[in-house]
């Protein structure tokens, strides 16, 4: 298949407005991450060890068990 000039430079320029699309969505993700308040990062630190201690008895990965407890909490 051959491209004309033309279509190259539009091909180029579609990727390139893709990729700084993701990086800006990149950028507001880290700007929420970082504007968490420490009391929920204080939770999440509990809730991860709590997670942790429940999955050590049951052999369950306990990102496997952190996942579902995600679903649930997310369910409607």
């Amino acid at each position: 298949m051959k491209f004309t000039i033309a279509e190259l430079k539009q091909i180029i320029k579609e990727e390139v407005d893709v990729v700084l699309a993701e990086a800006d969505d990149g950028a507001e993700i880290m700007a929420a991450i970082e504007d968490v308040p420490p009391a929920a990062i204080k939770i999440a630190n509990k809730v991860k060890d709590e997670i942790k201690s429940l999955a050590e008895p049951s052999g369950l990965d306990p990102l496997v068990l952190a996942q579902a407890v995600s679903a649930l909490l997310v369910a409607d």
